[in-house]
């Protein structure tokens, strides 16, 4: 007994080590197999998306290889709808970038414009997941087909190639093209200058196809505004007032080819001509009326003012049309040059008439004078020099070398004795031509002004 009690307790610990090794053994055992389980679960999740990804990968193909799916069984020499004989609708806009020039004397102007196209071609439809579109490189856009595009009208144009080729292209997902380009161009413009410089002109874009007939393209402008200007443009001497487009289908040797049209509606500024044409022209034309006002006996004055007023009228003229071409029909400016010229040289000729009147019914007077040192020009106390106009139209029998004294025993002088009613008569018309000349220009300004800037 009491060695059974003595081992006892030994018996007790073994047994309570034993149960407690097997649960550790447990507990080991189970976190093993919740390590596995953890790991699976990380991998499958991993295949998964590795799957996924390989599913929207396979499904949304790279930029560079939707362009060379659309590329590859391309051909950019045919329209696109060719095959089936439909008409490739073309949507045009331009956007006007600056007006460079625009010369009378050439018949033509020079602006800077982007024109854009528009069209669709069922061949270029790709899908890449996504609405968004695809922007070519200049290298592909000389793959896919473009409209032959020309202007009718052009003199001279050029692309910008600065820093890279001013161009682009986008690609829609539904096939819908859109090409861009910047260039400058000079193109005709017929002007009519019978109004100048209180003119209006109007100056046109003709767009056409050169190959294509109406079957197979056909330009239209696009819908909205189809022609468009930069606002903060400033031309020198114009002002755009209004722009307008259209259609100009016309037939071409037996042919008839598709056509648009833009036209620019310019309206000069005549505020330079005013001051450099209208206003000194004015001036000389009042200038000239100052004779009106001299003396009739200021013969040297009076020819001076009207010669000079003549000559500078007549390079005032010549200064205003130097930069307009030849043309054979006569000009605003033509008008207003020739009727201050006629004033000018009617000035002119008024000193004419007063000099004819103030001669007019002049007594011619013999004087025979005997003795020597006999006075000429001697002038009678009881008469002030102005009062004594006489001329002496003859000398016979000679006189000496000094002009005041004569030698001569017996001398004949043929003196003329003006009329004071004469002389009363040119100073009216010097007075009458004070007050018809001016009236006469305000009368011609009314229908000019009212007729020219209507």
């Amino acid at each position: 007994m009491l060695l059974l009690n003595r081992f006892e307790p030994r018996h007790r610990h073994q047994g309570k080590y034993c149960q407690t090794k097997r649960s550790l053994k447990t507990n080991i055992e189970e976190r093993e197999g919740m390590g596995y389980y953890t790991w699976n679960t990380f991998a499958l999740m991993l295949l998964v998306l590795c799957c996924v990804e390989t599913t929207i990968s396979s499904g949304s193909p790279s930029r560079s290889e939707v362009i060379k799916n659309i590329l590859l069984n391309y051909d950019n020499r045919i329209s696109p709808h060719f095959d089936p004989d439909v008409p490739t609708k073309v949507k045009v806009h331009m956007y006007v970038n600056s007006f460079d020039s625009i010369r009378e004397s050439s018949m033509d102007f020079s602006m800077n414009f982007i024109i854009t196209q528009k069209w669709n071609d069922p061949r270029l439809k790709f899908s890449t997941g996504t609405d968004e579109n695809l922007e070519l490189d200049t290298k592909f856009m000389d793959r896919i087909w473009v409209p032959d595009l020309y202007f009718a009208n052009e003199k001279e144009a050029n692309f910008h190639n600065i820093t890279v080729p001013n161009r682009m292209m986008h690609l829609h997902s539904d096939g819908t093209v859109r090409y861009r380009v910047r260039l400058t161009m000079t193109a005709t413009c017929p002007m009519k200058l019978e109004k100048f410089p209180l003119d209006i002109q109007t100056c046109s874009i003709f767009i056409k196809s050169f190959v294509y007939t109406p079957d197979n393209v056909v330009f239209e402008w696009d819908d909205g505004s189809a022609v468009t200007h930069n606002r903060q443009m400033e031309l020198s001497q114009f002002t755009i007032y209004n722009i307008t487009f259209g259609d100009c289908h016309r037939d071409y040797e037996e042919n008839n080819f598709t056509c648009i049209s833009t036209s620019f509606h310019l309206q000069r500024k005549y505020a330079y001509y005013m001051l450099h044409a209208y206003l000194p022209s004015t001036l000389i034309v009042v200038i000239s009326w100052l004779s009106f006002w001299l003396p009739t006996e200021s013969t040297a004055a009076r020819i001076s003012l009207s010669s000079l007023t003549i000559l500078t009228m007549i390079t005032q003229r010549q200064s205003n049309s130097g930069d307009l071409p030849p043309v054979s029909y006569i000009k605003a400016i033509d008008i207003w040059t020739v009727a201050c010229l006629l004033f000018v040289f009617a000035a002119f000729v008024e000193y004419t008439l007063v000099c004819f009147f103030s001669r007019q019914d002049c007594h011619v007077l013999t004087i025979s004078l005997t003795g020597a040192k006999e006075s000429i020009f001697a002038t009678s106390s009881n008469q002030s020099p102005k009062d004594t106009d006489i001329g002496i139209t003859n000398v016979q029998e000679g006189a000496s070398d000094n002009p005041y004294t004569l030698d001569n025993d017996n001398v004949t002088l043929d003196v003329t004795v003006p009329n004071p009613i004469a002389k009363q008569r040119a100073k009216r018309v010097d007075v009458i031509s004070r007050v018809v000349f001016p009236t006469l220009f305000a009368i011609f300004l009314i229908p000019y002004w009212s007729i020219y800037l209507r």
